[in-house]
């Protein structure tokens, strides 16, 4: 499934896969193996050397690879990273299989010209220690003939306050556009947010329209 990702202004649209890359790297039992999302550095060869977990834990990858959608050495990746726990209580580990998990950065309001907020599930919206802010997403999907019914997810800022206690929330709303895709079946995704995009602000309030009605969840940024 392909999720399009609606970016900041005058940037044109790019298509995010997440679609599952898997490989298997050899023989062996799948026992020790965990997912976390995780932060991906790419050497000059393009192929993924370590992962920053979200509790800050460090991990060295024994076997880098890389995928269709890791085009840019020396760069990094935000991923769903799929890998077998070290048994001798080192920090390497072997890779087993990646996702791509988008980045979404607030686009300026009055920039969006149709604003979409077609219903998703949403699971849950946590904050990690990494200064990403994590969303668990449920969306509706089918198989098309074509390839023109695409998806699109983004971020619109609607503005910062100031609470009586000073403190400065900034305010988003979930963009998406379901774009044609038919609701067949649920698929749960990860999206997340740099907190870095966000500017100096203590607060930040993300408004998701669910199958429910709106849903608003404050998290604090300090």
């Amino acid at each position: 499934m392909k999720i399009r990702i609606l970016l900041m202004a005058l940037a044109a649209a790019v298509l995010a896969s997440c679609e599952h890359d898997g490989y298997e790297s050899g023989d062996g039992s799948l026992s020790y193996l965990t997912a976390e999302l995780a932060v991906l550095h790419t050497a000059s060869n393009r192929s993924a050397t370590s992962a920053d977990l979200d509790n800050g834990t460090t991990l060295s990858i024994s076997n880098p690879f890389t995928t269709s959608w890791m085009t840019k050495a020396d760069t990094i990746y935000r991923a769903l990273l799929y890998y077998d726990v070290a048994t001798d209580g080192s920090k390497k580990v072997k890779a087993r299989s990646v996702s791509a998990v988008p980045v979404l950065r607030p686009m300026e309001q009055s920039k969006v010209k149709d604003m979409h907020t077609d219903p998703v599930g949403l699971e849950s919206v946590w904050a990690a220690k990494s200064g990403y802010i994590n969303m668990s997403l449920l969306l509706k999907a089918g198989k098309t003939d074509g390839e023109d019914a695409v998806q699109t997810l983004g971020l619109v800022d609607c503005g910062t306050t100031v609470g009586n206690d000073g403190k400065h929330i900034r305010h988003l709303k979930l963009y998406h556009d379901q774009g044609g895709v038919p609701e067949y079946y649920t698929v749960q995704r990860y999206a997340s947010i740099d907190t870095k995009d966000l500017g100096d602000i203590d607060a930040v309030s993300i408004t998701v329209n669910t199958y429910s009605g709106e849903v608003t969840k404050t998290l604090e940024c300090k």
